[in-house]
């Protein structure tokens, strides 16, 4: 494997673009974008074909390269270790250019644990330079626990580039998909249609772990108080960690972090009516593998989806 310096876009798309041409990652060049406005929620609906044979976290490992205690493969797909406690590999089904994994070392630890100072150690390492050196808008998210929808339950982050254009020509670099949370307008989040926690970072650097740990943990509290106050209740995961003292279920919640801020949104259940989401969908963005499951959601209501799979803001109830 690499090193972490050698972490720098073009080298690690290259690779990835290899990858891709032998068939080792699923990865639609052509794929169809779709945009939908719903209630003044804005999505885009990605139709990747090979995500038909994406697995869910009720599927066995179907390779030896899975770690132990692992449901995922990384054989074939490694970029670098990420300190001792992470690894960074290529996501095998891949929605974006490049589509990556920051994934524990230990294959034992779980889905449904809450981020934690090395995770954010790990994920920052991984940013940095995408921040520093890209002319992309690279984004993470976190979804956390079954209900979250996670298709995996070996602990991992996702890395993309928010845009859906495959091009890191300067002239051919499209504009990014509008995210919502770029506005600090409390308007434009009262409008959402469900409830989510905020934080805007201050000032042009990035927070260190440290602070991105602090305000992911207060996010995470207040979303736990608004699920409790809602009257919902999560059903408790079986802990599986090999360390069964150190292990600690979070309450369902979905994570996406930006340069500039850190969204938290919490969950009452992973699908409704065969329409998924993950965090990625909180930001309008959804990624599936034809017109039919798209239609899944747009003959609910998209915005309707997003709300039965979260829950609506106190002023909607």
């Amino acid at each position: 494997m690499n090193t972490t310096a050698d972490l720098h876009e073009v080298k690690i798309t290259t690779i990835f673009d290899r990858r891709v041409d032998k068939g080792v990652i699923v990865y639609n060049k052509d794929f169809r974008a779709v945009f939908y406005s719903d209630k003044g929620f804005d999505f885009e609906f990605r139709l990747l074909s090979g995500l038909d044979k994406k697995p869910n976290p009720s599927s066995p490992p179907v390779s030896s390269g899975c770690r132990p205690g692992s449901d995922i493969d990384v054989s074939g797909f490694e970029i670098s270790a990420l300190g001792p406690t992470h690894l960074l590999a290529f996501n095998k089904f891949s929605s974006a250019r490049p589509h990556l994994l920051v994934l524990t070392q230990d294959g034992f630890t779980r889905q449904y644990e809450p981020l934690n100072i090395d995770d954010f150690t790990a994920l920052r390492s991984v940013l940095m330079p995408f921040f520093e050196n890209s002319k992309r808008r690279y984004l993470a998210i976190f979804n956390c626990g079954v209900d979250s929808g996670c298709s995996r339950l070996h602990k991992h982050m996702q890395v993309f580039p928010a845009g859906g254009d495959t091009s890191m020509d300067d002239k051919k670099v499209d504009k990014d998909f509008p995210l919502w949370p770029d506005s600090e307008d409390p308007a434009v989040e009262n409008n959402l249609p469900f409830q989510c926690f905020v934080h805007h970072f201050s000032g042009d650097e990035f927070p260190s772990a440290e602070k991105l740990t602090e305000i992911y943990q207060r996010l995470v509290g207040e979303a736990e108080c608004a699920l409790t106050a809602f009257g919902h209740h999560p059903q408790r995961q079986e802990v599986e960690n090999s360390n069964e003292s150190s292990s600690k279920e979070g309450v369902p919640h979905n994570v996406i972090l930006d340069r500039r801020w850190m969204v938290v949104v919490p969950r009452r259940s992973a699908g409704t009516n065969g329409a998924d989401a993950n965090a990625a969908a909180y930001l309008g963005m959804v990624w599936l593998s034809d017109e039919d499951k798209m239609r899944l959601w747009t003959d609910q209501g998209p915005a309707s989806v997003l709300r039965q799979l979260g829950f609506p803001r106190s002023s909607q109830v």
